[in-house]
């Protein structure tokens, strides 16, 4: 009985997620309790489930829903991991036979970096899983995507976003996080010395697009007790000629990628 409950629930809510889809306009709440064919009640249960995980929003001055902020994001992640199919497995691979070190794609996922892809020399324990997030402030993938986010006022970063102290060399100034970004702009790749974990060192290259817009995040870490970043950065050439190659296969000109 839990089971038959639970699935009408999520049935309900996947049937007002498409209405509020596929309609060229916002629905006001009659035209949703029309269009799905519930009653009143189970329309305003569902809709505040929604509005509460932010799948839906109500404006306030035309009295309409429409989708959330969280579908959104959703659909940006998925064409962008179909896009990034672009980046095969066998180039990843052969940056980590010729490098010897671990490597991962990321994307940007707003207040936080999404692995989409990881290529490991060796399995560890604290090596970022496919769908794991990591914090902007704190990774070399994050800062390449704050480096050239167009808000560098705030440094790319969200408006309440908390720059949390997570190992004693976690940079938690926006001064001293607004001086590597410009770094990172000079020399075309960003670092990370055990900032997120005290055993992980690592560097990442910006992948951009057509339209000189950053797509994705190209990783190379190890373990700190297995190379130093100084050992890490030696690397570089060999990551932005990579980052570089993959830009130009989405359209991005070679200024861009400089």
């Amino acid at each position: 009985m839990g089971r038959e409950l639970q699935s009408s629930i999520v049935t309900k809510c996947a049937t007002l997620l498409d209405q509020l889809s596929e309609s060229p306009d916002p629905l006001t709440f009659s035209e949703i309790v029309e269009g799905s064919g519930y009653n009143k009640s189970s329309v305003h249960r569902i809709i505040a489930v929604l509005m509460g995980e932010e799948l839906v929003k109500f404006d306030a001055l035309t009295k309409t829903y429409s989708l959330g902020s969280r579908p959104m994001r959703w659909a940006r992640a998925a064409w962008q991991k179909t896009d990034l199919q672009m980046i095969t497995d066998a180039e990843l691979i052969q940056l980590r036979n010729q490098t010897s070190m671990n490597v991962a794609v990321s994307i940007r996922a707003e207040d936080s970096v999404m692995f989409i892809r990881t290529i490991d020399v060796r399995s560890v324990r604290y090596a970022p899983k496919i769908g794991q997030q990591s914090p902007l402030h704190a990774t070399a993938a994050g800062k390449i995507f704050l480096a050239y986010d167009e808000d560098q006022a705030n440094c790319g970063l969200p408006a309440d976003y908390d720059m949390e102290k997570l190992t004693e060399y976690t940079i938690t100034r926006k001064t001293a996080l607004k001086a590597e970004l410009k770094r990172i702009r000079a020399v075309g790749y960003a670092r990370c010395d055990r900032e997120e974990f005290l055993q992980v060192s690592g560097i990442a290259a910006p992948v951009f697009d057509y339209q000189s817009g950053i797509i994705a995040a190209i990783s190379l870490w190890a373990p700190s007790k297995l190379a130093s970043l100084k050992q890490v950065e030696a690397h570089a050439a060999d990551l932005l000629a990579l980052a570089s190659n993959i830009s130009a296969r989405f359209g991005a000109m070679a200024a861009d990628t400089n």
